[in-house]
This record gives structure tokens, sequence and C-alpha cells, in this order.
């Protein structure tokens, strides 16, 4: 079966969650998914229309967004969405490293044939969306670069700790959409692909190995988003 969307918007009224929290996830996808772009002046009133719900639960949504750095709150003059803070996407990739590094362990050489299915489905899905063009195309390869690296998580029934890891996500996450409008796949196919048969096989080192290199590729990737986007960093 495909891997479940977990990323996706499903914030609509009677889901449960309450007011400030389908706020909250809702403006960080927009902020994330580039809709919103650093610098970008942000309205409340707007929000909370757009939302069908009441000013309060998106500025308290708002504040919240503002303790990452996501949005930056100007008392008298209006809310802004935040430069990405490129010390915070730092910390992010580094926390991100390290639990997968020990995830990616504990599952090295544990697929199952659904887990394998799961890698081969992926990597077939995200090539497809890699060769389209169109505006949706970074959220699409963004969803399923995430979904690859969940995989592992399940298989060791870690699925949770996914979840917490990927909410923390917020700069390095921002940086990443922008490298996927304009960056070749290849490489991240490659590595992908790789990591896969490693875990697969059976080999540790060489799962190991394969994922300190593509996990240390956003450097690359940074400097590219850089120069193209000079204006959406800072180093806070």
């Amino acid at each position: 079966m495909p891997v479940q969307n977990t990323e996706k918007n499903t914030y609509a009224a009677g889901t449960g969650r309450n007011a400030r929290e389908t706020a909250y996830q809702i403006i960080r996808d927009k902020i994330i998914g580039c809709e919103l772009k650093p610098g970008e002046a942000i309205s409340d009133k707007q929000l909370a229309e757009e939302l069908q719900m009441s000013r309060t639960p998106v500025r308290e949504a708002l504040i919240i967004l503002s303790t990452s750095n996501m949005v930056v709150l100007k008392p008298q003059t209006g809310t802004f969405v935040s430069p990405i803070d490129v010390h915070r996407m730092e910390t992010e990739q580094f926390a991100r490293y390290a639990l997968e590094k020990e995830i990616i362990t504990r599952a090295c050489g544990r697929l199952t044939e659904e887990h394998r299915w799961l890698y081969e489905e992926n990597l077939r899905t995200y090539r497809h969306y890699a060769e389209l063009p169109g505006e949706n195309r970074g959220k699409n390869l963004l969803r399923l670069d995430n979904e690859f690296h969940r995989i592992a998580f399940l298989a060791v029934g870690r699925e949770e700790n996914y979840r917490i890891q990927f909410g923390q996500l917020q700069h390095i996450e921002r940086m990443r959409m922008l490298s996927l409008h304009f960056m070749g796949q290849e490489t991240n196919l490659k590595d992908h692909t790789g990591l896969y048969h490693a875990i697969a096989d059976g080999d540790l080192k060489t799962t190991l190995d394969r994922l300190e290199v593509h996990m240390g590729r956003y450097r690359e990737n940074l400097a590219a988003v850089q120069e193209r986007y000079p204006n959406y960093f800072s180093m806070s």
C-alpha cells in the first residue's frame, strides 16, 4: 500500500483539532511551501477570513510561530514572515541527522517485503514528479522526500519519533522547498536508491556512509539557494 501522506493539509473543521492548532499548521505550511515568502507581511484579518475563524486563534498561532523565528511580530507595524535563519537551519539538520542515524542503524537488514515495496514505490513516484514541470512540483517532491525517510521509522516501530521530529523542522524545510523549485533531482534519487539498497542488504557501514553524505548535501543546496534568493536568509 502507498505511504500515507502525513504532511498534507487535513485541518478542516471537524477533524478534532482546535482552532489555534489548525491555524498554526496551515500558516506553517504556507511559510514552508513559500506561499508566504520571507519579508512578506501577514494579515491576521485576511488569514482569519480565509480560514473561516476568528482572529484570536490566528493571532495565537502567529505568536507560537514567532517563538521558532518563522514570523516576526513588530508592534505598531505588523507581522512579517521571517527570513530563513541559517543558524537554526543547521541546528535542525544536526538533530535530524543524529536521530536518523540511530533509526537507520536499527532498520538496517530488518526490512519486510512491505517496507521494500514502500521504498521502491516511493522512488518510482519521486522520479515521476521530478520529471514534471509545474508549481506543485516542489511540494510533491518535498512530501515524497520526507516519506522516504519516514519508512525507516516505520520499519522499527518509531513513527511517533518521526512525527515529533517533522514538527520541529522549520527553517531547513523552507530551504529544501526553495531548492526543489530549480535544482535537478538525479543526485537525490541516486542517494535514496543507494540508501535503500544498503538498508535492504543489511550493509550497516555502507548505509551509515551514504546517510552521512546524503544528509550533508544540504550545504551545497544552501549555497545554490542563497545565490538565487540572497534576501531570503539571515545569519542570526
